[in-house]
């Protein structure tokens, strides 16, 4: 129903008519002036707001995921160090050594004997004696050259059987060679001259001590 006494102005949303002083439509509610137009209030639903609120969880989840996926996807620039190689200490390289053990020559009193001793030292390996001998003198031109270790020799000397590394027999000259242990020791190139209890022997010899160390 339609309110027309008094009207002189027309509500533009109902087409109702309405008094000159109304500032709201009675029958509509419309407002008609400025100021009743400031009082109203345009009320959200809510589930507007909600919608909103759902739309705008839904782009941050977007662009989260975005943003793991392009992080994930880009090669990293960080660049490892070569990893450290460590290289063991190397022992010092082998030297060969050669140590002469006589002067060229040895007097050897008429049953008697003499002696050259020599060492090998600690780290020694592949240790060798080598050279020649050449007796003069009785009738025989003969002498017995033996190579004893410390044992050997003390037990020679008290006139026991000896371990010889070496053991010419009795003879004119030969050649010397003999194979020692890897060991630190002590050793004897003896000149044996007790089976000629008369005659003394003059020998030329040649005698090396080899090894690597």
């Amino acid at each position: 129903m339609h309110i027309l006494a008094d009207a002189s102005l027309e509500c533009p949303n109902c087409k109702a008519g309405v008094p000159e002083t109304s500032q709201f439509c009675p029958q509509c509610g419309f407002p008609l002036t400025e100021d009743a137009k400031a009082h109203v209030r345009y009320k959200t639903p809510g589930w507007a707001i909600l919608v909103l609120i759902l739309f705008l969880a839904l782009l941050a989840y977007v662009g989260f995921r975005t943003y793991n996926d392009i992080r994930a996807a880009k090669p990293s620039a960080r660049v490892e160090p070569p990893a450290t190689q460590i290289i063991p200490p190397q022992p010092p390289a082998s030297r060969s050594h050669s140590i002469p053990l006589t002067n060229g020559a040895v007097a050897v009193k008429a049953g008697s004997y003499a002696w050259y001793p020599f060492a090998v030292p600690a780290g020694a390996t592949g240790v060798t004696v080598s050279g020649h001998f050449t007796a003069a003198g009785g009738t025989r031109n003969d002498i017995q050259v033996y190579i004893l270790d410390e044992d050997g020799f003390v037990n020679f000397k008290n006139e026991h059987t000896a371990r010889t590394f070496y053991n010419s027999g009795k003879v004119t000259q030969a050649a010397i060679s003999a194979v020692l242990p890897n060991t630190p020791a002590s050793y004897y190139l003896l000149f044996d001259n007790r089976f000629s209890p008369d005659a003394p022997k003059a020998v030329q010899v040649s005698a090396t001590l080899s090894y690597m160390q």
